[in-house]
């Protein structure tokens, strides 16, 4: 049996999110929730990789994932837009630290940091990536959605989620509930 992947609740993105004031790091764990990105497909983000006139992010995936350019959402725009009007440094990586573009280790320390300060344990910053497939899963998108938003190639890699979440299966299951054909054990 495949074990299931860990995610944040949408309660714990939201105090995950509570914990973050520094604008840089808003910016960059919005841009991994809400495009599923791995920590090295962010910090090789490049400024113009981000069009904010045209509402649009370029993405280039890792370990074969299918990439390309995509819509950029409204709430991650907001996040980026303030991290953009306080950035200093003119070079082409989207994130910065003090020595250049952030690093893969410096990334997963500021998550360990702003989950511990949200009361969230035993997730790794992966669970970010995994909780915009179960996010989307919920609010109804099919298994191709997700899987096209996460830049899988093959679909079998994204099926897992909808062993955490299938709101078809689970309204399937409410209607037999209630169907007169199945006995009520009182």
């Amino acid at each position: 049996m495949r074990i299931l992947p860990k995610y944040l609740t949408q309660d714990e993105l939201k105090r995950f999110f509570a914990a973050i004031d520094f604008p840089r790091d808003r910016a960059l764990f919005a841009l991994i929730y809400h495009y599923g990105l791995r920590v090295d497909e962010a910090t090789q983000l490049t400024i113009d990789d981000i069009n904010l006139k045209e509402h649009r992010i370029r993405i280039r995936r890792l370990k074969n994932g299918v990439g390309g350019e995509k819509p950029l959402w409204r709430h991650t725009a907001k996040p980026l837009r303030a991290y953009i009007r306080v950035r200093n440094d003119a070079g082409p990586y989207l994130f910065t630290g003090r020595e250049g573009p952030l690093k893969k280790r410096m990334v997963q320390h500021l998550y360990k940091t702003y989950a511990k300060a949200a009361g969230i344990t035993g997730r790794s910053i992966h669970a970010l990536r995994h909780s915009i497939a179960v996010h989307l899963l919920e609010a109804g998108r099919g298994i191709e959605y997700v899987a096209d938003h996460l830049g899988h190639r093959n679909i079998q890699n994204t099926k897992v989620y909808a062993q955490i979440t299938n709101p078809y299966r689970e309204q399937v299951f409410r209607d037999l509930e209630q169907h007169p054909k199945i006995v009520r054990i009182s």
